[in-house]
């Protein structure tokens, strides 16, 4: 074919395309919203996805090495390691709790030179960094907790009261309760190894000559005087596109192709009798071919292009609100051009890729039937079927083995890529099951209301074209069903980690003399369930501690000092009433983190002044896991015969613990709160973790992929409904209304987003299932993804439909099949 032939060739297409506005308008839109939604899509991830430098520098400043101590680690032998002119900055990070009137908060407290070494882990927003001893600069959520500004002061549970001269925020984590004390309080922990330190080499120097072990800390400190994680082996860890990403970048291009696709081969079929024409004219079979390409060609071009500048606009018009929706700092807008050319590319490639068969179809097709209107055989439904099965099969073994490569080796680029293709595969294949279960729809039908029955015929019998709109519509809910499980998935993780110091149904109050008064009135207040004081056990002269008598289970504590005196009430609140008949009996109650057995205890009693045993007492144990931190509650409990035996009275309380029926709620927390605040130094505390970030961009991610998804739905309904004017004609002839024709197109659509909705859910679940094997993860599914896919966008596609669906005029509907 030379240049002269191209030329007629795009005329044709051309002209054919302003022939049929409406019908390439359509085409133009289905094709645009995908790659739209791809490219606004990749440059907001690119935007808020940090670069490796960035994570890394947030994690250790500007240094070389971050360097934590171990057995008989100290700053000389670590400078006796180190070469000439290497820079050594202390870090500490620690929990801490911050005390406001009526409340404490865990918080994090920070402390190292943040224009040294550690330049750039915080951000100065404004006042100064703190110099002094009782000087802090505190991040935006301690200033709204604490109700403070700069020149204030708060107080803190183990620094006591300091002045706040700054307020900082850590640019990858803006809700992150930071309080940051000068620099003298990481020297003074390094003595007691409680601190790390950040170090800077000097230029040109190779870290690996130091042969530090790579290592983080483990519980207790390694055995090495020190181990180390390196700068380049964090830029390793967080370098280039990440596996998620990566994945979910995949099925936006299988979702662009597969809507391209789609949209094209119905174009196509209503240029059937056209091509015929241009048969019986004298074109050959290759140039009937060409004008169904170069048409695709003008189309998937002009469709591309403006949907890349609708993305990037998306784009722009979205990024002042990704800082809030992420919960961090994001750069602006970065474009991501490998995307945005595959894109382009794609866009193009899909329409012309989807042209071939109708194309080469048509070629094939006698002038006879071409004029006719009748359409080419498709393939059985049955075959796609099992076609699809065996797709998805592969796709589902293709993850399994990817999962299993990135466990053995983590680095491994092909394991992403394996799991990639499976996410692919296994869209693909459940896409290739459509047209058999849309075929399904007939039997069904005939009990259904008039509406009903007509639309799931007429679904069933389009199976073809409807299934390659269902795979489109999976393939995009699916995307955001990974994403929400995987986010679901990281949260789940994070929280299984999280070891809060209380039962989510229990508020602790703690302080001074108003405790024993403050907390009666809370459970009042608040209709607790239990409540009761925690006195301490023992006297000025001994104390009592305990320890497990013959049992070396790791789950058990070595030494517990933290023992009180109470009975069944006390047990009750502490969430361990299954122990009241023991306690009565003599036992020791053991409050554990981690279930653990064990039979006996021995309880101690040491002198105060030199810690010398005096006593001892050998009791039956009742072990109660309650998977809490144990940080402000009693870690034993024993009865107050007990404590008579052993002559160690249970001393005043200044603390109190209520038990609530239910989870403690913003409003519980408040009343207990503004209770304590009216007593002297009392302050509550509750099992609430921090804020975790990004809930507001999943949200709105969900929102995107609805409207995405209805988009798809609407203009596929829309080229279904130009498409079947033999049917228009045949409703018209029996006397069928418009409020008829309008409730069959909205069931019409409501099948097709259901379907699709249905399938999303586990193609959307097995690539993230792949991901979180590589992180020992467990699968959450998304709720909120789930209900949005398989009931708020079938509903929604139906509402929307029959609102703005205009049936065919009578005059429209009897026109020929090129208006």
């Amino acid at each position: 074919m030379n240049a002269r032939t191209a030329a007629v060739l795009l005329r044709i297409g051309r002209r054919s395309i302003l022939r049929s506005r409406w019908r390439s308008l359509l085409i133009v839109v289905l094709i645009l919203v995908p790659v739209a939604g791809m490219v606004g899509l990749a440059t907001v991830i690119k935007t808020i996805t940090p670069t490796a430098e960035r994570s890394a520098t947030d994690e250790m400043g500007q240094a070389d090495l971050l360097v934590y101590p171990g057995t008989g680690g100290t700053e000389a032998a670590l400078r006796a390691l180190l070469p000439a002119g290497s820079t050594i900055d202390p870090i500490l990070a620690m929990g801490e709790t911050l005390v406001v009137p009526g409340m404490a908060v865990s918080i994090t407290l920070r402390s190292h030179d943040p224009e040294g070494v550690g330049r750039g882990m915080l951000t100065l927003v404004r006042g100064r960094y703190p110099a002094a001893t009782g000087e802090v600069a505190i991040s935006a959520p301690v200033e709204k907790l604490a109700s403070v500004d700069i020149g204030g002061t708060i107080n803190l549970g183990e620094l006591g009261t300091a002045t706040v001269v700054g307020i900082i925020e850590e640019p990858l984590s803006l809700t992150a309760r930071i309080v940051l004390a000068d620099p003298s309080l990481a020297m003074q922990a390094t003595s007691s190894g409680s601190a790390a330190w950040l170090v800077a080499l000097p230029a040109g120097y190779d870290v690996q000559a130091i042969n530090l072990p790579e290592d983080s800390p483990t519980v207790g400190g390694p055995s090495e005087p020190f181990s180390a994680t390196t700068r380049s082996a964090r830029l390793r860890a967080t370098g280039g596109l990440g596996a998620v990403t990566l994945v979910l970048g995949g099925l936006a291009l299988l979702d662009a192709a597969l809507v391209a696709a789609a949209a094209f081969a119905v174009g196509v079929r209503r240029r059937q009798r056209e091509l015929g024409l241009l048969a019986a004219a004298g074109g050959s079979p290759r140039q009937l071919a060409g004008s169904v390409l170069a048409e695709a060609l003008l189309l998937g071009g002009s469709a591309s292009f403006l949907g890349a500048v609708v993305g990037i606009l998306g784009a722009l018009a979205f990024s002042p609100f990704l800082d809030n929706l992420t919960g961090h700092r994001n750069p602006s807008i970065a474009l991501d051009l490998p995307i945005m050319a595959g894109a382009l590319a794609l866009g193009m490639v899909a329409t012309l890729v989807a042209a071939l068969g109708p194309a080469r179809g048509a070629a094939r097709l006698p002038v006879l039937d071409a004029l006719s209107g009748r359409r080419p055989p498709t393939t059985s439904s049955r075959r796609a079927f099992g076609l699809g099965i065996a797709v998805l099969v592969f796709g589902v073994t293709l993850t399994v083995a990817g999962a299993a490569l990135r466990l053995a080796d983590p680095e491994s680029g092909l394991s992403l890529v394996m799991l990639l293709g499976g996410a692919v595969l296994g869209t693909l294949g459940l896409g290739g099951c459509s047209p058999w279960l849309l075929g399904l729809l007939e039997r069904p039908a005939g009990r259904l209301p008039l509406a009903s029955r007509i639309a799931l015929r007429d679904t069933a019998r389009a199976r073809t074209r409807n299934g390659a709109i269902v795979t489109a519509l999976l393939a995009a809910t699916g995307g955001v069903v990974a994403l929400g499980a995987y986010q679901a998935s990281v949260e789940a993780e994070y929280l299984a980690q999280f070891r809060p110091p209380l039962l989510a149904d229990q508020i602790f109050l703690s302080g001074g003399v108003g405790v024993p008064e403050a907390g009666p009135e809370a459970a009042r207040e608040l209709g607790a369930i239990a409540g009761g004081l925690i006195p301490g056990v023992g006297s000025d002269a001994r104390y009592v501690w305990i320890s497990p008598t013959d049992s070396t289970d790791p789950n058990l504590p070595l030494v517990t000092q933290s023992v009180t005196v109470g009975d069944a009430e006390l047990l009750k609140a502490l969430g361990a009433e299954a122990a009241a008949a023991d306690l009565d009996r003599g036992s020791i109650v053991l409050l554990t983190d981690k279930p653990a057995s064990l039979t006996q205890m021995t309880l101690h009693v040491a002198s105060t002044s030199d810690g010398s045993e005096v006593s001892r007492l050998r009791l039956p144990v009742h072990v109660i896991s309650l998977g809490i931190s144990f940080e402000d509650l009693p870690g034993a409990v024993i009865s107050a015969d007990t404590a008579a035996r052993l002559g160690v009275p249970a001393g005043q309380s200044q603390r109190y613990v209520l038990r609530l029926g239910h989870p403690v709620t913003e409003a519980d927390a408040a009343r207990v709160a503004a209770i304590a605040a009216k007593y002297p130094d009392t302050w509550t505390l509750t099992a609430r973790p921090a804020d975790i970030a990004g809930s507001g961009f999943r949200i709105v991610l969900i929102a995107g992929s609805i409207l995405f998804a209805l988009s798809v739905t609407g203009i596929a309904v829309a080229l279904g409904e130009a498409e079947s004017r033999p049917e228009q004609r045949t409703l018209l002839a029996i006397g069928a209304d418009r409020r008829l024709r309008r409730r069959i197109t909205a069931a019409r659509a409501g099948v097709i987003a259901l379907l699709g909705g249905l399938l999303a859910v586990p193609a959307g679940l097995l690539p993230v299932w792949g991901l979180l094997v590589t992180r020992k993860a467990p699968l959450v599914v998304p709720l909120p993804e789930v209900i949005a896919a398989v009931a708020l966008l079938p509903v929604l596609a139906i509402a929307a439909t029959w609102l703005v669906s205009r049936p065919i005029p009578e005059w429209e509907a009897f026109r020929g099949p090129t208006s």
